[in-house]
């Protein structure tokens, strides 16, 4: 029998409890959501319960800053991010995953080398388009958060049709003709005189998120003039979120070269 919503949810109340303990130490949702699905893929790959860990550990505003900031480092450098080596400046993903020596503990430093480079990535995107679907669905929570409620105030209480929906059936991929709200998308511009071409872009992405992109669309421009600008456009709108990790404008290094990302805004949505 294939789990509902609501066991789905159930089974993930920790991951939930992370999550919301990150943005009531005052992280951004988009951010906090990266961080947490890191440790979600972390703890499913190199077999260490780390998000529990981080709720024990995280217990202030500069905690939850650092392992946002710690967390982003890892997802735009994946296995050749720099985690500090002295433990007067270890690191909290570091600690979290037991580099303190306790029992269970996992080398962070020594696992992301003998792992892809892109593997953290491309682990948070299988995340968010996957499980993390619904763990960091606020209305989803809302309603089972009623429901339990209701079971407890009166027998019997009647389960909402969102949480009895199969889960399976929640997360089958919508087709791609369905077309785009803006939420799939970036903006994109280059440093004047040093433009990117669409296959460099389609590269880059593809080389760090895996089959990501839908299309790359770039500004027309008369023959001999490069282009300034471009639009992104993936598959699923978690990467498309997880790309800026939470910020407003973001740059990237492209074989060199400069490349300025924001959220893309529909035309018919711009005030």
């Amino acid at each position: 029998m294939e789990p509902t919503v609501r066991d789905v949810l159930s089974f993930h109340r920790v991951d939930r409890a992370a999550y919301e303990l990150l943005l009531s130490l005052g992280a951004a949702p988009p951010p906090a959501r990266d961080a947490v699905a890191l440790l979600m893929w972390l703890h499913h790959s190199a077999g260490v319960d780390a998000v529990d860990r981080a709720r024990r550990m995280v217990r202030t505003p500069p905690d939850a800053a650092r392992l946002v900031s710690e967390a982003r480092a890892v997802l735009l450098h994946g296995s050749a991010v720099s985690l500090p080596r002295r433990r007067s400046e270890e690191s909290l993903i570091y600690s979290i995953l037991g580099g303190g020596g306790e029992e269970g503990a996992v080398d962070v430093r020594r696992f992301l080398a003998l792992i892809p480079d892109d593997a953290p990535r491309r682990g948070v995107a299988g995340v968010l388009d996957g499980v993390g679907a619904l763990v960091f669905d606020d209305w989803l929570y809302t309603l089972l958060r009623r429901h339990e409620e209701d079971e407890v105030d009166g027998v019997g209480a009647p389960l909402p049709a969102e949480l009895a929906a199969p889960y399976r059936r929640l997360l089958a991929p919508a087709p791609a003709s369905i077309g785009d709200d803006g939420s799939r998308s970036l903006f994109i511009t280059f440093s004047k005189g040093f433009p990117l071409t669409r296959e460099e872009i389609k590269e880059y992405f593809t080389e760090r998120w895996g089959d990501c992109l839908e299309k790359v669309m770039m500004e027309k421009t008369p023959a001999g003039k490069p282009p300034t600008y471009g639009r992104i456009v993936f598959l699923r709108a978690p990467v498309a979120s997880a790309v800026l990790g939470g910020q407003r404008l973001v740059k990237l290094v492209v074989n060199g070269r400069q490349l300025w990302a924001r959220k893309y805004v529909p035309r018919q949505l711009q005030l």
